[in-house]
């Protein structure tokens, strides 16, 4: 299989194609795990609404509708995590990697598979039909991408993922109840255009611990304009209700929008910490829109309700692109890579009790160097090196561990 450079990005121009601006679809569609059925086609582009204002000033947050809790259930008799040693665990370009509350460890493949590991073994948990190449057979940054699990798993049961559809003209969510180990009443949640880019897809999923709320993020598909453009979901942060509706308290939510943080590239990381801070990693330009040709990965420490992040006005520490000078508006990242390539993947907090340099801070990977950790600073932040091996997604266990994957295999720290 080729490379995955995990949503970073063929160097190539922006074009001129406008996708779809529906923000989302709240399906009804019912499918079998392994036949989705088809998806409607995206509607057509409406007219580009005004972009809107953003402060520069950090928004207070949204209060919280964090859905009452349970303590979740004893697990089930036959049901368990992996011990440590199975780790490092055989797997097939692990896109994305989510634990139950029980122990066990849900992970994607990027070519179909949603896998789980319980009663001493991997097997397959549910399948969706997708693809990884083009339809020519070149590059590719389609397939199964992301994966949560419900905040409320030990009630409802719910596993979620993102994955392109085969007709390479969508891309969806969906959802399923975990029964016993098996993935059922599999049903499609959310569908976006896909467009016929092969790039910049996003992908990423996350659940807010304090909110309840699902996010997802969405690349802006070689199209930079839409990334500005609130009525598109590409380039975005959306947030949903679990069941796929959009809350009431999203920003631009009067508009019928799901966007919660817009402006950006490929955001192909999503961390969202016990407090709700939620943090992105997002792939630079490669000479798309007249930008540099490497470079200018960026980490958001801490996104903003609303928050406009540049692209394509400006890239890396606001060097104006579209906009000359970079509008004062706009939110620079927290770190920026400038003229290194990194290509960051998947991210997680890590609480205190986590692995010694890595505790209490934001870690994720990138495909080109290996997992870095992040410390906060002023005027921007600053990295170090984490685990060598983390090149697509990482998270920490029920156990305070890491785990984190390349494209071949899920390792333990």
């Amino acid at each position: 299989m080729a490379l995955l450079t995990a949503a970073c990005s063929a160097k190539k121009a922006k074009t001129g194609a406008s996708p779809s601006t529906a923000a989302s679809v709240t399906a009804t569609v019912t499918a079998t795990a392994s036949q989705p059925v088809p998806s409607p086609s995206p509607s057509t582009t409406t007219a580009t609404p005004p972009r809107p204002v953003v402060s520069p000033a950090r928004p207070s947050a949204p209060a919280s509708t964090k859905p009452a809790t349970t303590a979740p259930p004893a697990t089930p008799a036959g049901l368990s995590g992996p011990p440590a040693s199975a780790f490092p665990l055989a797997a097939n370009f692990p896109t994305a990697l989510a634990f139950a509350p029980d122990g066990r460890l849900f992970w994607t493949e990027r070519a179909g598979n949603v896998m789980v590991y319980q009663n001493g073994a991997p097997r397959v948990f549910a399948r969706v039909s997708t693809v990884t190449t083009e339809s020519g057979g070149g590059y590719s940054e389609r397939g199964l991408l992301g994966l949560a699990l419900s905040p409320t798993f030990g009630t409802d049961h719910f596993v979620y993922a993102f994955y392109s559809d085969a007709n390479r003209s969508t891309q969806h969510v969906v959802r399923w109840t975990d029964s016993g180990g098996t993935g059922t009443a599999s049903t499609t949640i959310l569908t976006f255009p896909a467009g016929g880019d092969c790039c910049h897809k996003g992908g990423r999923l996350a659940f807010g611990p304090t909110d309840g709320k699902l996010y997802v993020t969405l690349g802006e598909e070689h199209n930079p304009d839409q990334a500005q453009n609130v009525g598109s979901p590409l380039g975005k942060v959306l947030r949903y209700n679990p069941d796929g509706s959009v809350p009431p308290d999203d920003p631009f939510a009067a508009q019928g929008s799901s966007v919660w943080a817009y402006g950006l590239r490929n955001p192909f990381g999503i961390a969202i910490s016990s407090s709700g801070q939620i943090a992105l990693t997002v792939n630079g330009p490669t000479g798309d829109d007249g930008a540099p040709s490497t470079g200018y990965d960026t980490v958001i420490f801490s996104v903003r309700t609303g928050g406009d992040y540049q692209w394509p006005e400006c890239y890396g520490y606001s060097h104006p692109l579209e906009a000359d000078p970079c509008p004062g508006s706009l939110i620079p990242p927290d770190y920026s890579t400038e003229a290194s390539t990194f290509v960051p993947t998947g991210a997680t907090f890590v609480d205190g009790a986590g692995p010694a340099g890595a505790a209490g801070h934001l870690v994720f990977c990138t495909f080109n160097n290996g997992g870095m950790i992040y410390t906060p600073g002023s005027p921007h932040g600053s990295v170090a090196a984490g685990p060598a091996d983390c090149r697509l997604d990482i998270k920490q266990g029920p156990d305070h561990a890491l785990y984190y994957s390349d494209t071949g295999h899920i390792y333990r720290s």
